[in-house]
């Protein structure tokens, strides 16, 4: 049975490619990594605002329905928000 850690590599996967997607500017010198702090990645609030807007796109989340985003730190926190929300399945498209 294949279970939470696929499940959480392939959302993992995902949020980096929508954060390379919405950065303006991905810096040279940064090395991206799941647990980094986005601040510490460059990532600003807009940034960070587009990346959740794709997101919850990508996975099917409403984050306006009882999602607490202030734990949205890292590409990690936000993929325990998306398998916590249940939208770690395959995302249409992909």
């Amino acid at each position: 049975m294949v279970t939470g850690h696929t499940e959480l590599e392939h959302v993992l996967t995902r949020l980096e490619t929508l954060l390379n997607d919405v950065w303006d500017q991905r810096p040279a010198d940064v090395t991206v990594s799941a647990t980094a702090p986005l601040v510490s990645l460059g990532v600003d609030s807009l940034t960070l605002a587009l990346l959740l807007d794709n997101v919850g796109k990508e996975f099917h989340i409403d984050w306006t329905s009882g999602t607490r985003l202030d734990g949205a730190v890292s590409l990690r926190a936000i993929a325990d928000l998306v398998l916590r929300r249940g939208g770690g399945g395959p995302a249409a498209g992909a």
